[in-house]
């Protein structure tokens, strides 16, 4: 109940030293009237504050509680984001790492791969020259063996040729008599 006292009197205490300060010899404040302000004040005032007293403190604890409650959810989510950030931090660690042996894996692969690679190429280079070998020998056999057929041919025409030419009627006639014999010897022969 002092505080409340308290505020009207300093009013009063104000309003007698303003008026006290003035320069001259008299002063000019109606009393009555300022004494009527303040009481007015003081009245309009203590109702506003006796009315709204209670919404105000209860809206003053709401912030406060709001506020509190608020200060203890960024502390929660203060310390999930650290926890988060650490787990990134150590995360990040192992990524690089992991990138490390991502890249020593690759390049074993890529060697393993280039050596595998140069094999089979080797083994395909050694097969077209094998089927390249095999085409030429099929190709210089087949070679061969037309013109062992066209030189024998020529042999077969050049005999032909010749024994047309050497034949006469008594060589003819020898060769019918011992074709003759040569049938008779076959027919005994059975």
């Amino acid at each position: 109940m002092k505080k409340n006292m308290l505020f009207p009197f300093l009013l009063l205490a104000l309003a007698m030293g303003l008026s006290a300060s003035t320069e001259g010899g008299t002063s000019h404040i109606d009393w009555f009237n300022v004494l009527g302000k303040v009481f007015n004040s003081t009245v309009l005032f203590g109702g506003l504050i006796l009315l709204l007293r209670k919404p105000l403190i209860q809206m003053l604890s709401q912030k406060s509680s709001a506020i509190q409650n608020d200060i203890l959810e960024r502390e929660k989510n203060l310390s999930a984001a650290s926890a988060r950030l650490l787990d990134i931090q150590q995360r990040l660690a192992k990524v690089a790492s992991e990138v490390d042996g991502i890249k020593s894996t690759a390049a074993a692969a890529g060697r393993d791969e280039l050596a595998r690679l140069e094999e089979a190429g080797r083994q395909e280079a050694e097969r077209i020259i094998a089927l390249s070998e095999e085409e030429i020998r099929q190709r210089v056999d087949a070679a061969v063996r037309a013109v062992k057929g066209r030189i024998a041919d020529m042999t077969i025409e050049r005999f032909k040729n010749d024994f047309t030419r050497s034949l006469n009627d008594a060589t003819q006639q020898r060769i019918i008599e011992r074709n003759i014999d040569s049938c008779g010897d076959l027919d005994e022969g059975k």
